[in-house]
């Protein structure tokens, strides 16, 4: 499978260490600033919100706070970013249908990509117990999606989509799926180039909710190519986000484990605030596990309570609707303050989608 940016084969690493992501090119960088100019998908997607937050950073309390906000894409999140992506070499490799499993976010998106690509079907399976909001219902049924509720859970979803895949020759979109994790890397990759574009320098600490991490992990990616590119002098440390209902990424990386081990079902918890974030196995958690621990990062779980009340107070001071989940980002950073110490360096909230 081609992903649409040409990514090459040997770019990738696969370390017995798991020491190492990706190894990069100087090339790579100037393949993507050059991709935007010329896919005509890329004026549809990105650009987003990007701005200093003076008033919640001497709440919180912190030096220099920046808030990247992915709910200006077309379907309110940033998996609009992957979405086309995908859809793009689905429909250049002649696929007349494509599929995945989704908690309502990628679903939404992925019908809207394949509906601008004019992929004759999209089939989108959901947990039947999900909450899944009605407009995300309404925005697939739209983009003449048909959607399957399945028993179980999201990873059970995942797995009888991809059946359904190989069985009747349609696109794999599923996280795990041949071929996706480099598509979805250099998709989230423009990320990092848009937060480098309006700083002008890469920020100290980037802070990212995972659910699967691929997000995360294209972040890191993006800032390793501009930095192999001598665009910057440096990476940021990267700061995972999540719930403390289940993520195994985050109890991997408190563990001190260099592989991501999964989590039992019986560990996790779903709730409406939480949804996108709880997961007893993450699809892509290796490579954001990596991207941890070389960038020297860490990871922060915090309650829904904590992203409730940040995504209120996003609203009231920023003018943002986020999802509570994607306000992870502003909880786990507040809770790193300690005795009203103001926390030094710059730091870069991604939020990731807005509350439907």
């Amino acid at each position: 499978m081609d992903s649409p940016f040409s990514i090459k084969s040997e770019d990738i690493v696969t370390s017995a260490d798991t020491s190492s992501i990706l190894r990069i090119s100087a090339k790579t960088i100037a393949r993507l600033t050059e991709d935007q100019k010329h896919v005509k998908w890329h004026k549809m997607v990105g650009h987003t919100t990007f701005t200093e937050s003076r008033n919640l950073a001497n709440m919180i309390p912190c030096e220099r706070l920046y808030l990247k906000f992915e709910g200006n894409n077309p379907t309110g999140t940033q998996k609009d970013r992957i979405a086309l992506a995908i859809s793009e070499v689905a429909k250049k490799e002649s696929y007349v249908g494509i599929t995945s499993a989704s908690c309502g976010n990628f679903g939404a998106a992925l019908s809207y990509a394949a509906n601008y690509f004019k992929i004759p079907e999209t089939h989108i399976y959901i947990p039947k117990d999900y909450h899944l909001p009605k407009s995300r219902v309404n925005m697939m049924e739209q983009n003449n999606a048909q959607i399957h509720y399945v028993d179980g859970t999201y990873e059970d979803a995942v797995f009888y989509s991809s059946l359904m895949a190989r069985e009747n020759n349609w696109f794999d979109a599923n996280p795990g799926a041949p071929g996706l994790l480099e598509i979805s890397l250099e998709a989230y990759a423009h990320i990092a180039i848009e937060i480098f574009r309006s700083l002008r320098r890469a920020p100290d600490y980037v802070l990212c909710p995972v659910g699967n991490g691929t997000t995360l992990a294209g972040i890191y990616f993006g800032f390793k190519l501009l930095y192999e590119a001598n665009k910057t002098t440096s990476v940021p440390r990267m700061i995972a986000t999540s719930t403390r209902c289940g993520n195994p990424i985050i109890k991997s990386f408190k563990s001190k484990r260099r592989e991501i081990r999964d989590l039992s079902p019986d560990e996790i918890k779903e709730t409406r605030a939480n949804e996108p974030l709880t997961n007893w196995h993450s699809f892509d958690g290796q490579v954001t596990l990596d991207a941890l621990n070389e960038s020297n990062g860490f990871a922060e779980e915090v309650s829904d309570t904590k992203m409730v009340e940040s995504a209120r107070l996003l609203k009231s001071e920023e003018g943002l609707n986020v999802h509570p989940a994607s306000a992870s980002t502003l909880a786990a950073l507040s809770n790193l303050t300690k005795n009203n110490v103001i926390l030094k360096g710059s730091y870069v909230a991604v939020l990731t989608g807005r509350d439907m």
